[in-house]
């Protein structure tokens, strides 16, 4: 996804665009904000699938027949403007 692209990027970018002359650069800090955007992305997407499944049932679905390639089909969408 774009949005995910663009924060990988800012943040390899901002690391590179930080070093300290000799060649050294604060991969540690870039490795934690990594880890941090994958944990937001990850709670996001749980978020996401629960209010799915409950869009299911009160339209009358049941969540457990829901074909996975079209929900994740929907959330490609769905999150890429989030």
């Amino acid at each position: 996804m774009e949005k995910d692209r663009t924060a990988i990027c800012g943040i390899i970018s901002e690391m590179l665009d930080s070093g300290d002359g000799q060649g050294l650069f604060p991969t540690s800090t870039a490795y934690t904000r990594l880890e941090h955007y994958v944990e937001g992305v990850r709670a996001e997407a749980i978020g996401w699938t629960h209010a799915d499944a409950c869009t299911t049932l009160d339209k009358g679905g049941d969540p457990r027949l829901t074909n996975v390639p079209d929900m994740l089909s929907r959330a490609k969408v769905d999150l890429a403007t989030v």
